[in-house]
């Protein structure tokens, strides 16, 4: 492994780095409690019709949003759905007669629901349009259902959370445990925060890229915590020093680690799909922000909870060993 040599004293400053992350999370916060989420039809209740169109010919009617919703107001849904326009693509429409047209993705959400069968005749009567079903995505969710997923969404975080403490104070101690903890609440409290901010949709896939931003998160934790737990010397009075020399230690490996995450995470996004655009877009962000809290969060964390506690933890082991 490349293996570069640094001497960063990432402790200096600390506590303005970490009441930068105070407030970071001070401000997501009130985001998700006043802004609030916007929850997907998953956890609540509707139907979502993700509708690709292709154009066929080169004398074809034109395609915006606008058309879209001329077409759903003919439902009678009374206003209550929306529709965004997710992308266009290339397309190559037909062999015997080839023509380099366009794909044009549109997304209808509605708390009601509604007849897909209307809009595909509709959209099929658009000179030189056809509607794609190979492409197109249809779903329905009832109110039962959709409480049932933000409870199971729920439990899965926290008992995940629970889990991690359980493993890192075994693993390691309980000041562990807490640093980890404090980092983990702070990268998934802040990636909310952003999605509040820009107003992007949480769903199933988002939740399943939250615990995987948990996961990556903690496995950088823990090398960094396991070079700290090798260079301790309980006789410190301050760890400081040695927390800076653990985390230059493991800095090539951290960095390496998620510039390649990175890189496969940037490309699967802008090559993707976009059904999975925004679950990339989560991880990404989860990748830049847990490897700054495995480097400052956790590790300033624990440097201040050993250098007020650690004298306990030191006098419980002593006890044990005397034992």
């Amino acid at each position: 492994m490349i293996n570069f040599k640094t001497n960063i004293n990432f402790m200096k400053n600390g506590t303005y780095i970490f009441a930068l992350s105070g407030l970071a999370m001070l401000i997501s916060c009130l985001l998700i409690s006043f802004k609030g989420l916007n929850l997907g039809i998953d956890f609540t209740k509707g139907t979502r019709f993700d509708v690709v169109i292709t154009e066929i010919s080169e004398d074809r009617d034109s395609i915006e949003i606008d058309d879209i919703e001329a077409i759903m107001d003919s439902l009678s849904l009374n206003e209550q759905y929306t529709i965004k326009q997710l992308s266009e693509e290339s397309a190559y429409s037909d062999l015997e007669n080839p023509f380099y047209g366009k794909n044009y993705m549109f997304s209808i959400v509605s708390q009601s629901q509604f007849d897909k069968n209307k809009i595909i005749s509709q959209i099929n009567e658009m000179k030189g349009l056809e509607y794609n079903e190979d492409k197109s995505l249809y779903q329905t969710i009832g109110p039962k259902m959709g409480s049932e997923l933000a409870a199971s969404a729920k439990w899965s975080l926290g008992i995940a959370v629970i889990l991690i403490l359980v493993y890192i104070t075994f693993r390691f101690n309980s000041l562990f445990a807490l640093s980890s903890i404090l980092a983990l609440v702070h990268d998934i409290l802040i990636t909310t925060g952003i999605f509040s901010l820009f107003n992007f949709e949480i769903s199933l896939p988002i939740i399943a890229a939250f615990l995987m931003i948990l996961g990556y998160s903690l496995n950088d934790t823990i090398v960094v915590f396991d070079r700290i737990r090798e260079n301790l010397n309980k006789k410190d009075d301050d760890i400081s020093p040695m927390v800076n020399q653990s985390i230059n230690q493991t800095l090539s490996r951290t960095v390496l680690t998620s510039l390649t995450t990175l890189i496969v995470l940037i490309i699967l996004y802008f090559v993707g799909s976009y059904l999975i655009k925004l679950f990339t877009l989560a991880l990404i962000i989860g990748v830049l922000i847990g490897t700054y809290s495995s480097i400052f969060v956790a590790s300033f964390s624990f440097k201040i909870l050993y250098n007020r506690y650690g004298h306990l933890l030191n006098q419980f082991d002593l006890e044990e060993d005397e034992g």
